[in-house]
């Protein structure tokens, strides 16, 4: 039984590393990270959480474990408070390569409140996270035993870990790797209410390993058995290219050969064939800005931003400077990127509405920084508010509030700005390339199948299933037991999906317009962001699927989500957009040049 318990414990144990992958920011030794032997090394306790809840952690010394008096919090970083974080002092006395067993860490009294919070604890399997040297690690705190085959006893007996035992490895005068395991044969039962005296107890025992110290983080790639993960990984992403590309060669195609009929039929003067006709009545209205046009300009940089900032990450990944697992570095690059690419925004908007208006507009500039920025201080104060109410670690603390608040928010705004400054600085006489016609020409019937929400259908449908064999990968490193260490295939799936919509949106615009419809402007945004749809439908799906449960996890799952299918919705509804843009000039020019 005992050994049983302890094989799943391991079990458990190696994926449980990988629900938090390991912050590269969290100092705990000097910057060589060299220790001379006895010497004392600090071991931080982190945050205490259900396992097949990723985003509920509660503060570990929340719990009725050994507390270290004072309490002294570990300052963390950005990145560290934002991925939820929340490092202090323990009592745990590991000092370089020094062996201990069965040393004391402290003995407490449990009160019955405190019995039934653990007991709680371990029936949802609740681990803890600590780190020591920089290094992660994590432990069950119990484990439950059904003990339905005693004819006396009847139901489940719940045990609490009192022991812990840590195993460290070294090289020479440095720490390679460490971990801790909650030992199944020192345990106290917390299955009734009645008070508890609980002796808490570790060891720690050292043993040299040849692995060298810039290798150390390399085992937290290997739990996820990615060797055989990869080949799945690329056999499925190089199966969509080439479905992909012969879909899209075969739309092209038709496309291509209904495009030179038109150009034959209009070089031709045939007035009365109904492409040439059709292409006469909306060359007039094809550059008349659309309604709530500040906003349309708005949206278009919101988009090229954060597909900007897309773009900066995935290289950043690429050259290793970011590290798919560090999910603190992750939040900190999000923020920081987000910040840096802000010019790019504002740039956009005001390029597009300096183009297409005779007079700019005050509300351009804040509405870009409104768009996106604007639901996710939303969202981010609703969900902060409920992980506030739960005592989460996800709750931000006033500090960090108060930073983004009136200190990032700032400086995106500046950028902002600053941005389209530049753009009318550079100023230049690009103007619509077709005279707009005084009058708005009315729009005849359409058929079913042309109205935009076929279209959307159709553009979203197609454009997902070409990222739909990824999406699995991406959300079961944001929310389950994987880690991503292939961002250059992600960044490869996002320029298939790019192109996709981009072929897709001319394809749909120039239908949309042999109908005689000239209101593309808002269609090609919404056609195109129109794959953001079935990916939140995908995250409904997997969450579903998943074992994740609670109001709390829930709540955070559902608005991160947005989240991401809202900037996905942006970026793809601004490359519609553009990819429309760019064919309709070279279509007026080449239809003016016969």
């Amino acid at each position: 039984m005992a050994s049983g318990t302890r094989r799943r414990n391991l079990l458990v144990a190696l994926l449980v590393l990988i629900v938090s992958p390991g912050n590269r920011f969290a100092a705990a030794s000097p910057e060589d990270h060299r220790y001379n032997v006895g010497d004392p090394v600090p071991l931080f306790a982190n945050r205490v959480g259900p396992l097949r809840n990723p985003s509920e952690t509660y503060e570990y010394h929340d719990f009725p474990f050994c507390r270290p008096d004072p309490l002294i919090w570990k300052k963390g970083s950005l990145g560290e408070v934002l991925n939820g974080d929340r490092l202090t002092n323990s009592l745990y006395n590991l000092k370089f390569r020094e062996v201990k067993d069965g040393e004391i860490l402290c003995e407490k009294k449990l009160k019955i409140s405190d019995v039934a919070r653990l007991r709680n604890a371990v029936n949802e399997d609740f681990y803890f996270q600590m780190y020591y040297d920089d290094l992660p690690m994590w432990g069950f705190i119990g484990k439950v035993e059904n003990s339905s085959w005693s004819p006396v006893e009847k139901g489940p007996r719940y045990y609490l870990f009192k022991h812990v035992q840590f195993d460290a490895f070294y090289n020479g005068n440095q720490i390679i790797e460490i971990n801790a395991f909650s030992d199944p044969n020192h345990v106290v039962d917390i299955t009734d209410d009645v008070e508890v005296n609980v002796k808490f107890t570790y060891s720690a025992f050292w043993s040299p390993t040849a692995i060298g110290f810039e290798e150390r983080m390399s085992k937290y790639s290997r739990a996820a058995l990615l060797p055989v993960h990869r080949r799945i990984h690329w056999f499925s992403l190089i199966n969509s290219t080439v479905i992909l590309i012969l879909l899209m060669g075969l739309l092209t195609l038709i496309f291509m050969r209904r495009l030179r009929n038109d150009l034959r039929q209009y070089s031709a003067g045939d007035e009365e064939e109904e492409s040439g006709v059709s292409r006469t009545y909306v060359c007039g209205e094809l550059f008349r800005p659309p309604s709530h046009f500040p906003l349309f300009c708005a949206v278009l940089g919101s988009g090229m931003q954060l597909l900007t900032m897309v773009c900066f990450l995935s290289l950043l990944a690429f050259l290793g400077v970011l590290y798919p697992y560090s999910r603190g570095s992750l939040c900190t690059a999000l923020v920081l990127s987000y910040i840096l690419t802000s010019m790019v925004g504002g740039f956009t908007a005001t390029s597009i509405q300096s183009q297409f208006a005779e007079t700019g507009s005050g509300w351009t500039i804040p509405l870009t920084g409104i768009v996106y920025l604007g639901p996710v201080l939303a969202i981010g104060f609703v969900l902060n508010t409920i992980s506030m109410a739960y005592g989460a670690t996800a709750a931000l603390p006033v500090g960090t509030i108060f930073i983004i608040t009136f200190i990032f928010v700032p400086i995106t705004v500046l950028l902002l700005s600053l941005g389209g400054v530049i753009r009318c600085f550079f100023r230049t006489e690009v103007r619509a390339p077709s005279m707009i016609r005084k009058s708005l020409r009315e729009i005849p019937p359409l058929a079913w199948y042309k109205n935009l929400p076929c279209q959307m259908i159709l553009g979203g449908l197609l454009s997902f299933s070409s990222v739909v064999l990824e999406l699995y990968e991406l959300y079961s490193t944001l929310w389950g037991f994987k880690i991503s260490v292939l961002p250059g295939t992600l960044f490869v799936t996002l320029v298939i999906l790019t192109i996709v919509t981009a072929v897709l949106g001319v394809v749909l615009t120039h239908i949309q317009l042999s109908s005689e419809d000239h209101d593309w402007w808002w269609r090609c945004v919404f056609r195109g962001g129109s794959v953001a749809i079935f990916m939140f439908a995908y995250c409904m799906y997997f969450y579903a699927r998943s074992n994740m449960s609670g109001f709390l996890q829930l709540s955070i799952f559902l608005g991160y989500s947005t989240l991401l299918c809202y900037a996905i919705f942006l970026i793809l509804g601004a490359v519609g957009f553009m990819a429309s843009l760019m064919f309709i000039c070279r279509n007026y020019e080449a239809v003016k040049s016969e």
